[in-house]
């Protein structure tokens, strides 16, 4: 995969720097104020790890470019973990000019990556005195349209009031960079953060925990990967691992505008949905610590929370702790519901386990065969069968498609 024509455009209302990425065209955008390097390729070959290894490309960095010496060396060992989880990922070879980087008093101070959640709103408290700005992006983990974009920068803008830090906004196709290479969302997170991280050049970045060290799972945004994509200049840190997600929310209360702040939803930044999974499991661990007034669109019912289905053992992990501090807090009506919503998720893994091993996963074969290609999985660190399969479609769409047109309705608030 080769990484070329880089380019730097300096607008009044906002800089973009961008870079084909093979055939892909990737950019950045953000404010007029920030400096970006136009011939560093470093946030660059971050993002573009991870689809390498899974198409098996050698990357080649334009020379007249360069690359964080530090980086680069760390990206031998990226390889080796994602390897290891997931054979997909090939090890390859990376061949850039590298340049070290010098810590300079001008650059950007201490900064955390933030959204409006339960996970950055945390480590900003646990980091209150250190930490200079928030960082948001767009085209990250979502692809806001304008309207709903200026609606969380506006949210977020409230948060970094309240404790007098500044808010950083960065918009990207990044999210559609991740899809278009048929890989999940968990398979480049880290690496979206670390190239956003390295293309501000903070002194610090730090990458909020979604879970605890005892339920840590291989991810691209990970602990053993996160401080590995650091320059000389900008260390990049995975933080918040001690705490829980009721945990986290006991520290915010105590500070009520940032609590009633939160954006713990997967839907429109202007409310919290109550209708989806990350509502219903906020929705408990406000009620365990207490938190009666915090808002929901709509009401969130018995009906609703014994529904719930976890979807992988990191998602299984949220309800176990929650059910830990439910039985810790003598609540019996939260401890028979979070009881009933584990022991779901456990029967369906027994009967998965005994078709695997009694019946030669002969009803997992039989599901798969009833799916689509649309269907299919993307390819993530954890292997599936489904992986050789989309990695034939990506092949076959780089042959049919030699040349890539962004088409991602990203928002902006600088245009």
């Amino acid at each position: 995969m080769r990484i070329h024509q880089l380019n730097l455009e300096k607008h009044r209302r906002y800089n973009k720097l961008s870079a084909m990425l093979g055939p892909f065209p990737l950019w950045f955008k953000s404010s007029p104020d920030l400096v970006l390097a136009g011939n560093d390729a470093s946030p660059f070959i971050c993002s573009a790890l991870a689809p390498a290894m899974f198409l098996g490309e050698d990357i080649v960095v334009d020379r007249q470019y360069y690359v964080s010496a530090t980086l680069l060396e760390n990206l031998q060992k990226i390889q080796t973990i994602m390897h290891a989880w997931n054979p997909i990922f090939k090890i390859i070879n990376i061949q850039a000019t590298t340049q070290s980087f010098k810590p300079s008093n001008k650059q950007l101070g201490h900064s955390v990556f933030f959204s409006g959640g339960v996970d950055g709103t945390y480590s900003l408290i646990q980091h209150l005195n250190q930490l200079e700005n928030l960082i948001l992006i767009n085209g990250f983990d979502f692809s806001m349209d304008k309207t709903t974009w200026r609606n969380m920068v506006a949210r977020c803008q409230k948060t970094a009031h309240i404790f007098d830090k500044r808010l950083i906004c960065v918009e990207s196709n990044l999210k559609e960079f991740t899809g278009w290479t048929r890989l999940a969302r968990f398979a480049n997170f880290g690496a979206s953060l670390a190239s956003v991280a390295l293309l501000l050049n903070p002194k610090s970045a730090l990458c909020s925990a979604a879970v605890t060290y005892d339920a840590v799972h291989p991810s691209n945004g990970h602990p053993l990967i996160d401080p590995l994509w650091s320059s000389e200049s900008c260390e990049l840190s995975h933080v918040g691992l001690e705490a829980d997600r009721a945990k986290k929310i006991a520290a915010i209360k105590h500070y009520p505008d940032a609590l009633h702040n939160l954006w713990v939803c997967w839907k429109d930044p202007n409310y919290n949905c109550g209708r989806c999974a990350k509502c219903y499991r906020t929705h408990m661990a406000m009620q365990l610590n207490d938190v009666t007034n915090f808002k929901f669109s709509e009401p969130i019912t018995t009906t609703d929370l014994k529904q719930l289905s976890p979807k992988s053992e990191e998602d299984l992990s949220f309800y176990e702790y929650l059910y830990q501090l439910a039985m810790t807090k003598q609540n019996k009506f939260l401890s028979r519901v979070l009881k009933q919503i584990i022991w779901r998720y456990r029967s369906k893994q027994f009967l998965r386990e005994t078709d695997r091993l009694l019946l030669n996963a002969r009803w997992a074969k039989w599901r798969r065969s009833r799916l689509s290609i649309n269907q299919l999985a993307d390819v993530s660190v954890f292997p599936k069968y489904s992986d050789s399969i989309q990695l034939d479609l990506l092949q076959q769409r780089l042959k049919k498609h030699p040349k890539f047109i962004s088409s991602a309705n990203i928002g902006s608030i600088y245009d």
